[in-house]
């Protein structure tokens, strides 16, 4: 028994001392490595946006408002943006403007801002929430979904900005 474990002890330390098969090392390494976990993806959720919008849902529309009592188009942005993405916007249309970075109106994706010009004094903004459609404080009807393509919209629609989360 103890020659059978000298043996076996003899063998270990001269396999270590061989030079592995190159193929066979590869492999080895290879299985070595750690995975490669590719980062979460940083596009906004459209549930968390949706849920925000559900809690503010027909609220109406108050020019400097900031309550559920009513709001204003850029107020909401920022509470959406609080509520569902953890990201601190300005509080104006004007300021809100110069976040992120401009993205074409056929790139859009799921949280980015969408504004619009409404005459020459006036901007608006909502939230890009898929599918053509953007969530905002609407003046007429409080707040809202709306289609990109509806005839009044299209008309107004002014640029989109990402903003980096």
């Amino acid at each position: 028994m103890r020659y059978l474990l000298l043996l076996l002890v003899a063998l270990g330390m001269a396999g270590c001392s061989s030079t592995p098969d190159p193929e066979v090392a590869s492999k080895l390494e290879v299985s070595m490595v750690e995975p490669v976990v590719e980062p979460e993806s940083s596009a906004p959720s459209v549930e968390d946006i949706i849920s925000v919008y559900k809690q503010w849902k027909g609220v109406p529309y108050r020019m400097g408002g900031t309550s559920q009592r009513g709001v204003d188009c850029s107020a909401f942005a920022r509470e959406v943006f609080r509520d569902a993405l953890g990201i601190e916007l300005p509080r104006s249309t004007r300021s809100q403007v110069q976040e992120g970075t401009r993205v074409a109106k056929n790139d859009l994706v799921e949280g980015d801002l969408v504004f619009f010009r409404i005459n020459r004094r006036l901007n608006h903004v909502g939230i890009y929430i898929g599918n053509g459609e953007f969530i905002h404080a609407s003046t007429t009807k409080g707040v809202t979904r709306s289609r990109l393509d509806d005839s009044y919209w299209r008309g107004k629609f002014w640029q989109a900005r990402r903003v980096n989360i």
